[in-house]
Formats: C-alpha cells, structure tokens, sequence
C-alpha cells in the first residue's frame, strides 16, 4: 500500500488514512454492520480512501490500483444496505462525493451531474429553476447521483416517471484501467446502448463518474386521493385499472403497514396525479374505484415519507430490521404477497412482518417487505428471514430484487436470477477488469 500512498501524492489526489476517515468508508447500511459497530468493531477496512475531484483524476486512481494490482471499492452516499461495498479486502476506497458539479440544460430537459451529488441537493437546485427529476428514492438525502445509476435505482414517483434508467441520457464512466469511456449525447439512437452495462453494475465495471439524465417542469396541479379495501387482492385489482390513469405516484399498504401509518386495520392504497389532466384523471378513479375514499393518507404518507428514524431507535434495543424488495408479474402478486409474509412470520424471533407495492408497470409491480425481530442470535436469525424469504418469492413467481441491487446479500442467488446470462456476465468481467480490482469479492 506503500506505493499507492506515493503514486496519490504525486499525482496530487487527495487521500486519507487517518482512522476516522477508514471507519467513515468501512461500510454500507446493511443492518449486520450496524450491529458490529454497536460493539465498536468494524465488518473491514480500507487502507486508504481517497477523494478524487474529477473525471481525470478517477482515471490517475484507477491506473494506480490496476497497475499495482490493489482492490477498489467505490462509495457514494454509503446508503446501501445490500453489503456491496464493504472492503473485505482493504485497498482503496475511493469516494465520488467531490465529484459534485451540476449543469442544467433548460433548452434540451437535461441535467448533468457529478457522480457524487447528493440527490436532495440536486433537486432542490433544480427546484429552484422550475424543475424536477421526479427521481425521489427514500434515501434523497443520503444517496448519489452515481450511486443511483450503479444500484439502477426506483424512486418514489416511478409509476408515472420511470426508473433511474428511464431518466438516463448518457454516461461518463472510468474502466478499471483507466481509461474514459464518454459517448455522444442524443435522445435516442438505434444500436447497441452500451451504457446500461453499467445500470446496476455495482462497481464491478468501472467507476461512474459522471451522469445526463431528463428533467421535468415541476407540475403545476396535483391532486391526492386515498382507499381504503378489506383485502390485498381488491387493493391490487384497483391498482390494475388505476395504471390507466397514469398516475404519478401510487402505492398499496398491506393491513399492518396501514395501521403503521394511518391507525387504521385496513388495506390501502394512496394516488397522486400530476398536470394539466391530474382533477379530470383523480375523478375517473373515483368512479372506477371499488375501495372506500378515506381522507389524508396520502398527505400523511408525504409527510413521514423520509423519517426512518425507528431504525436506529430500535437497533440499540437488540432488534434487527431490514427490507427486501423483489418484483412480479400481476398474475402471482397475491400469491407472493402472502406466501413471503408468512415465510418471514415462520422465522422464530419475528416480531413483525409487513409490505407495501411500490412501483407498477403494465405487466407487474414491486413488493417491498419489512421485517423486524427480537433473535437470540440475530446474524442467524437475518440470515434465515432472507433465505426463508427469497425462496418464498423464487417459488411464487417474484425475483430476488427490484431495486436495492445484489451485493453480498443476495449473490446465492445469481443464477436464478440471470440464468444463463450470468456466464455472460464473468466473461465481460474477465474482458472489463483483468486484474480483478473493482469492488472484489461481490462477484462469486
């Protein structure tokens, strides 16, 4: 490591080694670090994190580690919760938050960003000037603009604006040996769309530096309207006919999440319309409706819609909590709702059990599940609730992820995930980064 300390100073980046700085950049979000530095341990250490402040200088970094053979983990925000960038293997850590510049394109609806701009500061730029990304993942305020691009992240308005994919225009990303991989910028052409390579990539191939995505004019109307219904199947059938309408944002909330945050024991589901059309659309849903229109749950939800605060309340209690969000086809949504929830309540220790559908397409959604429990052995218990609870949706005809990504957590279950594409997949890597220094150990 000697030597990589030498080579950043005489390429002038800026780095660190001091410990404070190693522990910032030891870890993602995953409830297992959580508990470890409760007990002032750390899950593993970088050997040095160092905070490039341009696409060049990712470029210098990435030629070091290559040529010396050292590891790279690349970190954003660090809100992650998959375990995907912990530096088992120490080496470098190298954080994009200094790659921080925003350029808006009013004329063409296009923003480009830093890889390292912390989303919510990114929209409040943009709101500024009459814009949205309407990109909105509960995590604004602690993730990137890279970081949502290398987990091919969902925000909260993607029924009616897209997934991070849907918004991207163009990339500039960085290769494990350095080199600068930049395309021309158009809103569409035929051809291979080499970039979504790294939509989702996790650092395996590269570093993301840089991002062009679309933009919006902030809506001028909007109107909220909420349901109640007396089951999961009647909530999701309306959901189906709602897709229609093109709402904004849309979501269902099973019994216990209802009662989580509307005090009621109901199912429900809250919509937001947008635009010119959004009363005359709101009034076709409460004719086509089969629920009861209940007032306010969806300003409420708004409301508490960042607060994650429990989390860190109930962790020093000896709880562990986590999500797991996967997607299906509308044909096996019941089945799978029911059939996870009672795999992760057949986990002795389980206290609770909930989930939400998020994120709707015509052909299927997105569950997201939330666990909590009070184990004996809580790293046995985790382990068993997601073993438990992938299998439930493999066998219900769900997926292993919808947009938290892969990481550690979920590589068991690569090859059902990709089937075939997954050799594809070690070749390209092999072809991308013959030395094996990106993010290593995430790849089986």
């Amino acid at each position: 490591m000697l030597g990589v300390i030498e080579r950043l100073r005489d390429e002038k980046i800026a780095f660190s080694t001091d410990y404070e700085d190693l522990i910032a950049y030891c870890k993602d979000f995953n409830p297992l670090h959580q508990l470890k530095i409760l007990k002032k341990a750390t899950p593993a250490l970088p050997e040095v994190v160092v905070f490039p402040k341009s696409v060049e200088e990712v470029s210098r970094v990435l030629k070091i580690a290559n040529e010396l053979k050292v590891p790279v983990y690349v970190f954003g925000g660090a809100s992650g919760v998959i375990d995907s960038a912990t530096p088992y293997e120490g080496g470098i850590a190298l954080s994009t938050l200094a790659l921080d510049w925003v350029e808006i394109d009013e004329e063409n609806m296009l923003v480009t960003a830093g890889a390292g701009v912390i989303g919510g500061r990114l929209e409040k730029l943009l709101n500024h000037r009459g814009f949205s990304l309407r990109h909105i993942p509960q995590s604004l305020f602690c993730s990137t603009v890279g970081g949502w691009v290398a987990t091919a992240s969902s925000g909260q308005f993607s029924t009616g604006y897209g997934n991070i994919e849907n918004l991207l225009v163009s990339l500039k990303v960085v290769l494990p040996n350095g080199e600068i991989l930049e395309e021309r910028k158009t809103p569409r052409r035929a051809g291979i769309d080499l970039k979504k390579l790294f939509v989702g990539s996790e650092g395996l191939l590269g570093v993301i530096a840089e991002v062009t995505m679309k933009i919006f004019e902030l809506p001028k109307e909007v109107v909220k309207l909420s349901f109640e219904y007396n089951s999961i199947e009647s909530a999701l059938e309306d959901a189906k006919k709602f897709l229609k309408l093109k709402p904004a944002l849309m979501r269902i909330f099973d019994d216990e999440e209802t009662l989580r945050y509307f005090d009621s024991e109901s199912f429900s589901l809250i919509l937001i319309f947008e635009g010119e059309n959004a009363k005359k659309q709101a009034e076709k849903a409460k004719e086509i409706s089969s629920g009861i229109e209940v007032e306010g749950y969806a300003d409420l939800w708004l409301e508490k819609r960042f607060d994650v605060s429990d989390i860190s309340k109930i962790g020093i209690l000896g709880f562990i909590f986590d999500t797991i969000e996967v997607s299906c086809f509308w044909n096996s949504a019941s089945k799978l709702y029911k059939a996870v929830i009672e795999a992760i309540r057949s986990v002795e220790g389980t206290v609770t059990a909930s989930a939400h559908a998020s994120h709707f397409y015509d052909s299927g959604l997105c569950f997201y599940f939330t666990f909590a429990g009070f184990p004996s052995e809580p790293e046995e218990y985790y382990r068993e609730v997601w073993q438990k609870a992938i299998t439930a949706s493999l066998q219900n005809g769900g997926n292993i992820t919808h947009h938290h990504g892969i990481g550690r957590l979920r590589k068991a279950w690569l090859r059902d995930e990709f089937g075939s594409y997954l050799s594809f997949l070690k070749e390209l890597k092999l072809l991308v980064d013959k030395n094996n220094i990106m993010n290593r150990g995430v790849f089986p």
